[in-house]
């Protein structure tokens, strides 16, 4: 931690903007993926994510502006586009979830690299650099650019606050809250666009590739070590923004290494290092508690064993 923080001291300035915006970016993204692993609903935003190039795409070609804003609107409405398609294959068709998903995965975003790469090869003013969505380029983020994406992420966040309950009542009993008088799936289709959101906020940060990992992975390390929404909430938040935040610096140390990856492997180190240590569900943890049962009865085993000797020679 002391290190990033010395790394972060001497980043020029423009980077440490950047740097900004993409740690609120992923301090969101983790906080609402807490409701998207939750809802089980990951799989969701990964196909929103591979759909929004679609929406990037189209979104220059209509306007025929490189705007980073103009392009993410254009994203969030693919993105938006895939889910009411994936929920519709669902309901009038015999097709499995796991199969809709994929796809509407597959199908958008073979489409958004056809439309990529056409736009390029045709040399369509502004279509030049755009496959950098794929894996994310804050390098080329600006100080604006910065700033709409850490505003948007805390737009998102106020959100789930100012909905927490309704949301924790959804994200763990919907049938229950729909009982109650609650409008379930109101909320639910809420928290699906909220999650949309931050996948096509996240496209600067990690690319359509691998921004889903934004979403799911901070959760992932925060389940490891609570079982409580609230702490579970602001680890989650605290990781994303990490990662993002780790993933950007060691991008700009290191020559011609995209974003995405590198924010991407920081997240992974964390979970990799929760599933090892975290208390009561650790490898580890756990390992050592089963140590210290078999210790405890081997010694009642030995103490048993004992007594009738005890026994006898009392009598």
């Amino acid at each position: 931690m002391i290190h990033l923080a010395v790394a972060i001291a001497f980043l020029p300035y423009n980077t440490l903007v950047v740097a900004a915006g993409v740690a609120a970016v992923g301090c969101a993204a983790g906080v609402i993926g807490t409701f998207g692993v939750l809802r089980k609903r990951a799989l969701v935003g990964d196909a929103a994510a591979h759909a929004t190039l679609v929406g990037v795409a189209c979104a220059l070609l209509l306007t025929g502006q490189r705007d980073l804003a103009v392009l993410l609107v254009g994203g969030l409405l693919s993105a938006m586009v895939a889910i009411v398609l994936l929920v519709l294959i669902r309901k009038f068709t015999r097709t499995r979830d796991d199969a809709a998903t994929a796809i509407v995965l597959s199908v958008s975003f073979g489409l958004g690299i056809t439309l990529i790469s056409g736009m390029v090869s045709r040399g369509i003013p502004g279509s030049g650099g755009l496959e950098r969505f794929l894996l994310g380029h804050t390098a080329s983020l600006t100080a604006t650019d910065a700033l709409l994406l850490g505003t948007v992420s805390v737009v998102g966040v106020l959100c789930i606050v100012v909905g927490l309950k309704e949301a924790t009542m959804v994200a763990f009993d919907p049938d229950f809250a729909a009982a109650a008088g609650w409008p379930a799936a109101t909320l639910d289709l809420v928290l699906i666009a909220l999650i949309a959101v931050m996948v096509v906020v996240g496209l600067p940060a990690a690319g359509a590739v691998l921004v889903t990992a934004l979403v799911v992975i901070p959760p992932a390390v925060a389940r490891q070590w609570t079982e409580r929404l609230v702490p579970m909430l602001v680890i989650a938040g605290a990781v994303g923004l990490l990662s993002a935040l780790g993933g950007v610096v060691l991008s700009s140390l290191a020559v011609q290494v995209p974003t995405g990856p590198v924010v991407v492997l920081v997240a992974t180190a964390f979970l990799i290092l929760s599933i090892l240590v975290a208390p009561c569900r650790g490898i580890l943890w756990r390992t050592r508690s089963v140590s210290g049962l078999s210790s405890v009865s081997l010694t009642k085993t030995e103490v048993g064993a004992a007594t009738p000797r005890v026994m006898e020679r009392k009598l």
